[in-house]
């Protein structure tokens, strides 16, 4: 029972902490478009040179990340095109035809299709506690939205496009799930990440001077966002599917929306309102009630974690 309680609470700080990457991320998208990049051109720049640390790391540090089956390369490439570039592009298109708050709520329905994936395809048992929790953390998001606020003019194909992110995102946490049976989070991060980067040299028709690497200010920016906004949380949500798999740890993961205002507010000044506050508050309820498991998940955690063992 102590491994497993072990398991679970690396699980828990891994997706709290890769949150609070993603939430920086969006400061740093922020900045790189106040220096002149564009969408499409924020992705790239994150991409390639998360990339290609990533290789230099494994080609003098981990050549074993190499060894992966030729069906286990198609499950990883798969994941980089449909979950990490699909969720990045089709999230940034949708802020052309929707107000931030509508498309921050349609992400953030990919924990509902997660679930619901996961009961329907592998006949998961979902407990009472994280029915209750999907339903704080969905209402919490809804409201944080700022959707209340009043929305008029929706369009049609804006609405589209983010259900189809929010598709993606549950398709790389399920995919990850998959992956994480095994091989390690490591080889899933390399192996997305270099398939993302490859598939934007072809949509960019190899055009990398489009991105100004003359400037300093890219390179700064480039960084951060390849590391701390990019590797170092996509590793943190791997291990947390890995040690709670993807159901749960998509509900934790929407603890990046509170912490995301609270960047905002420290580092862009913009202040949230009311209905943001009470909406994130009703998030972090559901995130600690999901962690207060009863006896029974906790048994089937323990048996999870004796399979996975032997």
């Amino acid at each position: 029972m102590p491994n497993v309680k072990k398991r679970r609470l690396q699980g828990v700080a891994a997706v709290l902490a890769a949150g609070t990457g993603y939430a920086l991320m969006s400061i740093l998208v922020k900045r790189a478009f106040q220096i002149g990049l564009g969408p499409i051109q924020v992705i790239a720049l994150q991409s390639w040179i998360a990339s290609i640390l990533l290789l230099i790391y494994a080609v003098f540090f981990k050549r074993e990340i190499f060894r992966v089956t030729f069906q286990m390369l198609w499950i990883l490439v798969l994941q980089g095109l449909v979950g990490t570039l699909g969720t990045s592009l089709l999230y940034a298109y949708s802020l052309k035809f929707l107000p931030v708050s509508v498309a921050i709520l349609l992400l953030y329905l990919y924990p509902g299709l997660v679930l619901v994936t996961g009961v329907v395809i592998w006949n998961k048992r979902v407990g009472r506690q994280e029915l209750i929790a999907f339903f704080l953390t969905l209402a919490g998001t809804t409201l944080a939205s700022g959707i209340f606020s009043g929305v008029g003019g929706v369009a049609v194909l804006g609405i589209v496009l983010g259900l189809a992110g929010a598709m993606a995102y549950a398709a790389f946490n399920i995919l990850g799930e998959i992956a994480l049976a095994k091989v390690s989070p490591l080889v899933v991060m390399c192996f997305t990440q270099w398939a993302c980067a490859i598939a934007l040299l072809v949509i960019l028709k190899g055009d990398i001077m489009s991105i100004p690497w003359q400037n300093a200010q890219i390179w700064e920016t480039g960084l951060l966002l390849a590391t701390v906004a990019s590797i170092i949380p996509f590793y943190m949500i791997l291990v947390g599917i890995e040690r709670l798999g993807a159901d749960q740890a998509a509900i934790l993961s929407t603890f990046e929306l509170p912490m995301t205002f609270i960047m905002a507010a420290v580092f862009l000044n913009e202040f949230p309102t009311g209905d943001q506050w009470i909406g994130g508050s009703v998030v972090m309820c559901g995130i600690l009630l999901l962690n207060w498991g009863s006896k029974g998940e906790q048994s089937n955690e323990k048996a999870l974690y004796k399979k996975r063992s032997d």
